[in-house]
C-alpha cells in the first residue's frame, strides 16, 4: 500500500488530476470518496468509461440500505463513488473484496476519523466485566469469538464489530470516543490518494501517525492537456500571487473588538456569552444592512456554528448561511460578501487523545485548515474579488498571515508557523 497526499491550495486542479488519474488506469478499480453528492455526480461525468455507480438508500434489492448496495458493488468489482459518510460502514467482508480486487482509493478532502459514541462508560464497563469485550489502557475491542445477537447494546457491539472504542477522561469526566475509519480500512487498499490542503494539521494527518500509516506528498502539474499528478510541491495558481489584492478584511476597531480575546467567539463563547452574542448580531447586522447595505441579498454568505444561527440570523442575510466546516461544494462559487463568526479550537477529548500518542497538535493550523476550505467555497475559488468581515482577532490573524505567506511564494504545508 501507498498513500499519497496531494496538499495543494484550492483551486490548483487536485480533482481534475484526479479525474486524469482515473482516465489513464482503465483497467484498475476505483473507489472515490468525497464530501457532496454533487462532487460524486462530477467523478461520473468526467470518467464516462469507468462507470463509476452512487450506492443507493432507495433499492428494495438491498433492503434500503445503502451499506448493502456498497458492498455488493465491492463483490462485484464496480467502481464507486461515494460521501464520506457511507465510506465510515465498511465491514470486514467488504475490506477482504477491495483487497482481492486491488482497488485503489481517493479521498477528496481530509475525513474526520475520531467521533464521540454515545453509550455511557457503565454500560462498556459491564460488558467488559461480562468479558464480552476486552480492555487494554483505555482502548476497547470486542472478544474474540462473541456474537452479540441482543437489543439493549446492539449499536455498541456492532461498532466493535469493526473498530475500537477510545475512553478519554477530562476534568473527571469519561467519554467514550470511536475511529470512524479503523487502520484497516486504509491498509486494504493498493494505493490511497488523499485530495486536501494544510494536512499536517488536520485529524486523518494524526490517525496516520498514531498508526504508524506512511504516506508521501505530491503535487500538481499543470499542462497543455490539463491537470496531472506530479512531484511534490508542483503548481501554484497565479491568482495566490494576487491574494493580498482579491481578499478584503474588514478593518474596522468598532465592530472587530468584540473578537479581541483569544478566545472569543469560541464554541464556549457562544453558548456562555449572551450579551456578547446579541452585540455581535447587531454588528453583522450593521456589516450587511450598513457597511454593505447595497450587496444583493444572493451575494452575501455567513458561516458560523450549526448552534449559533438562531442567535444570529436577521434581516438581509439569514438564508445565506453556510455551516463553519462547509468544503468541497461549487454551490457559492457567485458569494462575494462574507462572514466568519467563528473561532475554532480543536475538540478538548480529541486533542488529548492525540497527545497522549505523542501527537503535536498544532490547533492554528487546524483552524485555518478549515476556514480556508470555507472561504474558499465563495467568488476567490475563480479568482474574484471578496469582502469578508472576521471578527475573531486570532482567526482575522492566521488568515492575514496565511495570505501574506502565500502570495510571497511560501510553502505552508510544514514550514508554516502559525
Amino acid at each position: 500500500m501507498a498513500v499519497k497526499v496531494c496538499d495543494a491550495v484550492m483551486g490548483s486542479g487536485k480533482t481534475e488530476s484526479a479525474i486524469t488519474y482515473i482516465n489513464e488506469h482503465p483497467d484498475d478499480k476505483f473507489i472515490y470518496i468525497t464530501p457532496y453528492l454533487n462532487e460524486a455526480a462530477r467523478i461520473k461525468r468526467g470518467c464516462p468509461n469507468a462507470h463509476f455507480t452512487e450506492p443507493s438508500n432507495k433499492l428494495k434489492k438491498y433492503n434500503f440500505q445503502k451499506t448493502l448496495h456498497t458492498a455488493a458493488l465491492i463483490k462485484s468489482g464496480c467502481n464507486i463513488a461515494t460521501t464520506h459518510q457511507a465510506f465510515k460502514h465498511y465491514t470486514g467482508e467488504m475490506l477482504e473484496d477491495i483487497q482481492r480486487w486491488g482497488y485503489t482509493l481517493i479521498v477528496d478532502e481530509s475525513v474526520e476519523v475520531l467521533q464521540e459514541f454515545g453509550f455511557h462508560p457503565d454500560d462498556l464497563k459491564m460488558a467488559v466485566d461480562a468479558g464480552l469485550v476486552k480492555e487494554n489502557s483505555g482502548v476497547y475491542s470486542l472478544a474474540d469469538g462473541f456474537d452479540y445477537h441482543g437489543e439493549a447494546l446492539r449499536e455498541m457491539f456492532a461498532l466493535l464489530k469493526s473498530r475500537e472504542l477510545v475512553r478519554i477522561e477530562y476534568r473527571k469526566v469519561e467519554n467514550l470516543f470511536y475511529w470512524t475509519l479503523p487502520p484497516d480500512l486504509f491498509r486494504s487498499f493498493r494505493d490511497v490518494y488523499v485530495l486536501t490542503y494544510l494536512f499536517s494539521g488536520q485529524s486523518l494527518h494524526h490517525f496516520m501517525k498514531i498508526y504508524d500509516i506512511p504516506y508521501e506528498y505530491i503535487g500538481i502539474q499543470k499542462t497543455d492537456s490539463g491537470y496531472r499528478f506530479g512531484p511534490y510541491p508542483g503548481y501554484t495558481p497565479e491568482y495566490i500571487y494576487d491574494l493580498p489584492n482579491k481578499i478584503h478584511i474588514l478593518q474596522k476597531s468598532k465592530l472587530n473588538e468584540i473578537g479581541d480575546d483569544k478566545y472569543a467567539l469560541s464554541m464556549t463563547w457562544f453558548d456562555q456569552n449572551e450579551t456578547g452574542v446579541e452585540r455581535l448580531g447587531k454588528n453583522v447586522s450593521n456589516y450587511y444592512n450598513n457597511i454593505w447595505r447595497d450587496i444583493p441579498a444572493d451575494k452575501r454568505l455567513w458561516g458560523s456554528y450549526n448552534g449559533a444561527y438562531n442567535k444570529i440570523k436577521g434581516k438581509g442575510y439569514t438564508k445565506s448561511f453556510l455551516t463553519f466546516n462547509a468544503k468541497s461544494s461549487n454551490a457559492y462559487r457567485d458569494k462575494d460578501c462574507l462572514v466568519y463568526i467563528v473561532n475554532l479550537f480543536m475538540n478538548v477529548n480529541e486533542k488529548i487523545f492525540y497527545q497522549m500518542h505523542g501527537i503535536d497538535v498544532d490547533e492554528d493550523k487546524f483552524a485555518l485548515s478549515v476556514m480556508i476550505q470555507w472561504i474558499w467555497r465563495s467568488a476567490i475559488r475563480d479568482g474574484g474579488d471578496i469582502n469578508i468581515y472576521i471578527p475573531s482577532r486570532r482567526m482575522r490573524d492566521l488568515l492575514e498571515y496565511w495570505i501574506d505567506t502565500v502570495s510571497k511564494g511560501g510553502n505552508v504545508v510544514d514550514e508554516l508557523a502559525v
